[in-house]
C-alpha cells in the first residue's frame, strides 16, 4: 500500500511538471445528447478552414492538412476519402450545425495538429489547449507495458471447458514479454502481473505510467478475451480509449471488462483517471491498434477472423498517461475459437503478430 502512495505521487509530481496549457475553455453542450455547435470549435481553434456548399449540404472541415465532410441529416462523415460511421445524426437548427460528441473527438484527434485535452463533462465540452509547438513530434517505442488482463480473484470470462481467461491471458502476456526482451534487448519491458495476483483496474494504468518518469517513449497494451451470450460471434478486436464508443456491443464490452473495478485506492487515483483526454495520445493510440491490427489479421486471420479496431471507455485504458490499447484476443464462449486460444501454435502466431505490430508502429511518424 505504501508503494502504491508513492507511486500515486510520483505521478502527480510528473503531470504536475508537464508543459502549462495555453488556453483552458468551456463549449457549451446541447440536449440530451451533448451536441456541440460547430461555430463554436473553430472560435477556439481558428486554423480550422470552414466551408460550406449549399447545393449540396457538404460542409468541409480542413485542418492539420486533412480533411473532415460532414452532411447535415447523415450520420456519417468522410475522412481524407474514408467514411466512417457515428451514432447520431448531424442536426442542423437556424442556421447553424451541430455535431455529436464522436464528430467533436475525431476534428480533434485528426484536424488539430498539437495536443489538446478535452473531456464531455454535464452541459459542457471542457477544453485545455498546450502550446502549439507541444506534442508534434513522434516518439518511437523504447518500452512497453504488458497487462494480462484479470488474474486472483476475477477469472474473467470462461470457455466451455473451464478454461478462464485469466490464464490466457497470462500465459500470451509472459510470452509477449520473453519474445520482446530477445527480439529487443534494448527495449524496457514492465508486466503488471507475471503471475495469478488481482492487481485492481485503477492501479494498472498508475503502474504503467511510472516507467514514463524515466522512459518517455512507452505504449501500454493489455490483454484480454472476449464472451458473449450467444456462442456465434468470434474473432479478435482491438479498443482504444473514447468517451464515444464506436457501437452498442463496444459499450457492452467495456461494461464487462470494467465490472472489477472497486477498490481502496482513494480519492487521488480516481480523480487522474477522471480527467481528461488526450487527443495526442489518443492520435497515437488509433495508430498503434492499426498496426497491431494489420498483423494480427496476417498472423491469426484465418483461424480468428478480425473484428476490425473499436473504441470505448475502458478503466484500465482511462489513466494511461502513454499510447494505450486494449486486444480482444478472441471469444471464449465460441467453441471452435476457444480451443484456438488455448493453443499454443496459435499464441506463438499472437506474439509474432503483435511484435511485428509494435515495431511497424515505431517505424512511423505521426
Amino acid at each position: 500500500m505504501v508503494q502504491v502512495q508513492k507511486s500515486i505521487w510520483l505521478l502527480i509530481c510528473f503531470l504536475l511538471s508537464l508543459p502549462i496549457y495555453t488556453e483552458s475553455v468551456k463549449l457549451p453542450l446541447r440536449g440530451k445528447y451533448s451536441y456541440l455547435q460547430l461555430d463554436e470549435i473553430q472560435r477556439i481553434f481558428p486554423e480550422l478552414s470552414i466551408t460550406n456548399n449549399d447545393p449540396i449540404q457538404i460542409t468541409s472541415i480542413k485542418g492539420n492538412n486533412k480533411e473532415i465532410r460532414i452532411h447535415v441529416g447523415s450520420s456519417f462523415y468522410v475522412l481524407d476519402g474514408s467514411i466512417n460511421k457515428i451514432q447520431l445524426k448531424i442536426l442542423s437548427a437556424q442556421g447553424k450545425i451541430f455535431i455529436p460528441p464522436d464528430l467533436v473527438e475525431a476534428i480533434l484527434m485528426n484536424l488539430i495538429e498539437y495536443e489538446v485535452f478535452y473531456q464531455f463533462a454535464d452541459t459542457n465540452l471542457v477544453l485545455e489547449v498546450r502550446t502549439k509547438d507541444a506534442g508534434k513530434s513522434f516518439l518511437p517505442v523504447k518500452a512497453v507495458v504488458i497487462d494480462a488482463g484479470h488474474g486472483g480473484k476475477d477469472p474473467g470470462t470462461s470457455s466451455n471447458t473451464g478454461k478462464n481467461e485469466k490464464d490466457i491471458a497470462l500465459a500470451v502476456a509472459n510470452q509477449l514479454y520473453a519474445a520482446i526482451r530477445k527480439t529487443y534487448p534494448e527495449m524496457v519491458v514492465y508486466r503488471i502481473r507475471s503471475d495469478d495476483t488481482f492487481v485492481p483496474l485503477e492501479e494498472r494504468s498508475q503502474l504503467a505510467n511510472k516507467l514514463l518518469l524515466d522512459v518517455k517513449e512507452a505504449i501500454f497494451i493489455s490483454l484480454h478475451c472476449n464472451a458473449s451470450l450467444s456462442d456465434k460471434p468470434s474473432g479478435y478486436e482491438i479498443y482504444y480509449l473514447s468517451q464515444t464508443p464506436t457501437t452498442e456491443q463496444a459499450r457492452e464490452t467495456a461494461i464487462l471488462e470494467n465490472k472489477i473495478l472497486h477498490s481502496n485506492y482513494g480519492h487521488i487515483v480516481a480523480n487522474i483517471q477522471s480527467g481528461m483526454m488526450s487527443s495526442l495520445v489518443q492520435r497515437r493510440s488509433r495508430k498503434l491498434a492499426s498496426s497491431l491490427d494489420f498483423h494480427l489479421n496476417k498472423g491469426i486471420g484465418r483461424l480468428i477472423p478480425q473484428r476490425g479496431i473499436k473504441k470505448a471507455d475502458f478503466s484500465v485504458l482511462r489513466g494511461s498517461l502513454m499510447p494505450a490499447v486494449l486486444i480482444e484476443m478472441g471469444y471464449l464462449s465460441h467453441p471452435k475459437e476457444a480451443v484456438f486460444l488455448e493453443s499454443k501454435k496459435v499464441q506463438t502466431r499472437l506474439i509474432k503478430s503483435i511484435l511485428q505490430g509494435i515495431k511497424d508502429y515505431g517505424d512511423g511518424k505521426d
